[in-house]
């Protein structure tokens, strides 16, 4: 395995090629049991496993930028408990069967947890090795499946995306002033997007807006004015997309070409900076969880993480990648996560922890990172964003929308 080092290298060196069209028997048994206590020497090790090779390679090396900006930030200021964090990467390839080699290597190397997971179906073929040692897996791409019911030792940092149905038509509402509106959906071609368009017509049924379209989007750019077309028959009101970063902007563009003037909505994995800069529409909006590379913000964590972004000479890929941020979410409940848990933490000991967890940041998300016994998906709710054309703005004056896996009538917790 490469040094630490080696790998900032290779994801600096990656990062700055990276498209926003990036959509998307080894041991028989090891790792230890319940009580291996994940410290050595007065670290505390945890493991990050994601794609750093592979057709997603990109998608998993800005990821780990972003949970070693947050982990580098508390090493350099003491560490957590007075220990340093020591972070063990391992490589999924991509490949589920790759994933499970890279989770067991890590279950040896006596991790206290592991985080990472940028790939759902990596995700689910790693979690019963980690479920059988009962290692916390602290994931960005868990699937509703997963997720619902709740397994003690998943969790996931951020929304998944059909869970971005109810904030997005909610939105909608409160943008046109109405309830009796009419929107074109385009869920991307995927299981994650079927779920998501099936949950719009479920809230169409309850709610009694109207759906005049539904198209699919394709995962990666090409020739899009058939499906532009068809979003836009009926004369919506208002376009709600589920189009990854890449496919965002040639759509984005052709649906203005044919003469649609109406809002756009995109949901939280197709939300870039670049992107809005690029498309410079100001009637284009983008939810995030998180508020990113923002240097305008005056909330002190979104200011916390811009100063971090610099130091690191990462700018382009906090722009360009949505997932530096997710990673960097990942961090931050990673270092709330071991001081709560204690400087005798141990991996039965760290699930606790993060079944009964609060992580504040300052404004970088719209509420706390946290998770209950009942709940395993850390951000609650998430903002709309437009380009104005000198900078991103938050919509409707930063109101948040909810967000969960768990139901379509969900609550912004209280601040």
């Amino acid at each position: 395995m490469s040094s630490a080092n080696s790998k900032v290298r290779w994801k600096r060196t990656a990062a700055v090629s990276l498209s926003v069209s990036v959509a998307l028997s080894m041991l028989a048994a090891c790792g230890g049991d319940d009580g291996a206590s994940g410290s050595d020497g007065g670290t505390y090790k945890v493991g990050f496993l994601g794609s750093l090779s592979g057709p997603l390679a990109p998608v998993g090396t800005a990821m780990l930028g972003g949970v070693e900006l947050a982990i580098n930030d508390a090493n350099e200021n003491g560490g957590v408990n007075g220990r340093q964090i020591e972070l063990v990467t391992e490589d999924d390839e991509t490949d589920p069967a790759a994933g499970i080699t890279a989770a067991r290597s890590l279950l040896s190397q006596d991790v206290l947890m592991v985080a990472g997971g940028n790939i759902s179906t990596v995700v689910e073929g790693v979690l019963p090795t980690l479920e059988r040692e009962k290692v916390a897996f602290l994931a960005q791409a868990a699937s509703p499946a997963i997720l619902d019911p709740v397994k003690e030792t998943m969790f996931q940092i951020d929304q998944t995306s059909s869970s971005n149905a109810q904030p997005m038509v909610e939105f909608a509402t409160e943008l046109l002033g109405k309830d009796d509106f009419t929107v074109g959906i385009g869920p991307v071609e995927s299981p994650a997007g079927e779920a998501w368009g099936d949950n719009v017509e479920q809230l169409e049924s309850d709610k009694g807006f109207t759906i005049s379209s539904r198209v699919t989007l394709p995962v990666s750019p090409g020739d899009i004015t058939a499906q532009a077309q068809r979003l836009i028959d009926g004369s919506p009101d208002m376009l709600l997309l589920q189009a990854p970063d890449g496919v965002l902007v040639p759509l984005a563009q052709k649906i203005r070409d044919l003469g649609f003037s109406g809002p756009i909505a995109n949901f939280s994995y197709g939300a870039a900076t670049t992107t809005l800069e690029t498309i410079a529409d100001k009637d284009l909006y983008v939810l995030r969880t998180a508020a990113q590379y923002n240097t305008e913000s005056t909330e002190p964590g979104t200011q916390k993480f811009v100063e971090l972004v610099d130091d690191a000479k990462d700018q382009e890929v906090a722009k360009a990648a949505t997932q530096y941020t997710q990673g960097y979410l990942i961090g931050l409940m990673v270092v709330g996560a071991l001081e709560k848990c204690g400087e005798e933490c141990d991996r039965a000991a760290m699930v606790d922890t993060l079944n009964d967890i609060d992580v504040e940041t300052d404004g970088f998300t719209s509420n706390p990172l946290a998770f209950t016994a009942e709940d395993h998906l850390a951000t609650k709710s998430g903002v709309f964003y437009s380009f104005d054309g000198e900078t991103i703005i938050p919509a409707l004056d930063g109101k948040p929308f909810a967000a969960t896996v768990y139901s379509l009538d969900a609550e912004v917790p209280a601040s």
